[in-house]
């Protein structure tokens, strides 16, 4: 490891210390506290909080939000790049009173079509309309620096099993939910 290596692994940013003080300080108030598992929480959270904030500071900048984002992306990476209001809201994971001011919003804008099912006039269809497809083409690779960036100090090895603990952790927020229905959290 290079000498500039060594010193981001024991450089502890000022969040990550508040962090690490105040479950200890909670840890010693509340015994049984399982310190370990909140603290991965609180940094999990403060993660996804500050990739959160830079990603919005990029959308505003095209007029849009996060759940907008989202719901572009859906529709850019969906197999025949059509979805339903209820897929867009288990991909998104927005309600579908949400999910129903987000694609309005988006159709307003003509960003997305929205279209009766050819297989069932029933059902709703939404795409990307070409306006659509161009701001996602040009949005996309803008992010790529910060997402390149963002994972450089982790190697393909780290990436690969922080992407495996991240994915068993889903899989087990999904089985708690299926046992838990109703229970909060």
């Amino acid at each position: 490891m290079s000498k500039a290596a060594a010193r981001r692994e024991t450089r502890v940013p000022v969040a990550l210390a508040s962090i690490e003080e105040g479950v200890a300080r909670t840890a010693a108030r509340m015994p049984g506290m399982p310190a370990e598992p909140v603290a991965l929480l609180k940094l999990i959270r403060h993660v996804a909080g500050r990739i959160h904030a830079r990603l919005t500071a990029r959308l505003r900048a095209h007029g849009l939000n996060e759940s907008d984002f989202q719901t572009l992306m859906a529709l850019f990476s969906s197999d025949a790049g059509v979805a339903t209001p209820g897929e867009l809201c288990q991909y998104a994971h927005e309600s579908r009173t949400n999910m129903t001011r987000i694609t309005d919003g988006l159709v307003a804008r003509g960003l997305v079509l929205r279209s009766p099912s050819a297989a069932d006039r029933r059902r709703i269809e939404l795409r990307l309309s070409a306006r659509g497809e161009q701001l996602v083409r040009r949005l996309l690779p803008q992010m790529f620096p910060s997402i390149d960036a963002l994972f450089a100090p982790l190697s393909a090895r780290d990436r690969a099993t922080l992407r495996r603990l991240l994915a068993r952790l889903a899989l087990q927020l999904e089985q708690m939910d299926a046992t838990e229905e109703g229970v909060p959290a």
